[in-house]
């Protein structure tokens, strides 16, 4: 099966966004908390629309 590049961008984006959810609780900065919860939705996003195209 070939590789879909939302796969790709939706894996990093959902990577990256709960690395800076982590950095935002430990270190009690709101943005990176913030920006990492987007990141993370948009990423969760990508992959389900990969996933439901690919029905």
């Amino acid at each position: 099966m070939k590789l879909d590049i939302r796969q790709v961008i939706g894996g990093l984006f959902l990577l990256y966004g709960v690395i800076l959810i982590a950095v935002g609780l430990i270190g009690g900065e709101a943005p990176n908390l913030w920006t990492g919860a987007a990141m993370a939705v948009f990423g969760g996003a990508f992959l389900a629309w990969a996933r439901l195209k690919r029905i």
